[in-house]
């Protein structure tokens, strides 16, 4: 295998097994093993804002202060990180403003997240719909590295591929997979789905073959993009057939990967 390859990972189903929650805010109930990008999806107008702030610090705030006391000091701390159709952050932050939810109904997800996920990686955000003006879920994830990640990682860089990250989560939440070896400067935080495919694009200027890896819609376009686009489906055994179909090759175990790209 040359040196001049590039392999970009997805990370929450892709490098880590997750348990997600929802809430759903206009039917007054809790969804266990949702797929976030799936809710963001069904309709136009949807994101997914993250706020870059430990979980810790939400669940210390009281639970009756208002949602859109979080965006309080830390405007430019709110990203988007994936979405059906663009939503601007002025956009965003005017429908956090005017929520009704609280700070109790992010504390409730997360609770139920944390309840069954060590403190690997957990992470808590809301969407807002443009149309409704509002916010009809919020969701928290937990997460732990699927068997082998560390020895896959190993294997592809010692064979000289260079290994990158494009996930829509914050930093504070991906920084930790520098102990797998992966250097700060190859992760790229907070990514869209757009924004993956533009950092598949950029690598192919310089590299003979990029390798996209992931599990959900919003790796669609960076998987189009890819000389090799991989479907992972160890988290979602039954994924979606236009991700199926935009994937050259799909695996059920992340530790397929570096022997498939030896075979290819």
């Amino acid at each position: 295998m040359s040196s001049d390859q590039a392999v970009v990972l997805d990370v929450a189903g892709t490098m880590l097994r997750m348990y997600r929650v929802a809430n759903d805010l206009l039917r007054g109930r809790l969804l266990t093993q949702i797929v976030t990008a799936d809710l963001i999806m069904e309709k136009s107008g949807r994101a997914l804002v993250v706020p870059q702030m430990d979980p810790a610090e939400i669940m210390a705030r009281p639970p009756d202060l208002p949602l859109s006391s979080l965006l309080a000091g830390h405007e430019d701390g709110i990203e988007i990180s994936c979405f059906s159709t663009e939503v601007s952050r002025e956009e965003a932050i005017s429908i956090i403003m005017r929520s009704r939810a609280r700070i109790a109904d992010i504390q409730k997800t997360h609770r139920a997240v944390k309840s069954r996920c060590p403190e690997t990686y957990q992470t808590t955000g809301m969407i807002v719909d443009v149309d409704a003006r509002d916010i009809p879920y919020i969701v928290s994830t937990g997460g732990e590295p699927f068997p082998g990640l560390s020895a896959v990682i190993r294997r592809l860089q010692m064979s000289g591929v260079e290994v990158h990250v494009a996930s829509g989560d914050s930093m504070r939440s991906l920084v930790h997979l520098v102990e797998y070896g992966i250097h700060l400067d190859r992760i790229n935080a907070v990514a869209s789905p757009r924004r993956k495919q533009e950092v598949v694009l950029r690598l192919k200027k310089d590299h003979r073959r990029v390798v996209m890896v992931g599990d959900g819609l919003n790796d669609l376009y960076a998987l189009q993009a890819a000389d090799l686009g991989v479907l992972t489906v160890q988290q979602q055994t039954s994924p979606p057939q236009r991700l199926v179909e935009a994937a050259d090759v799909v695996i059920e175990d992340i530790r397929d990967l570096p022997g498939l790209l030896t075979e290819q």
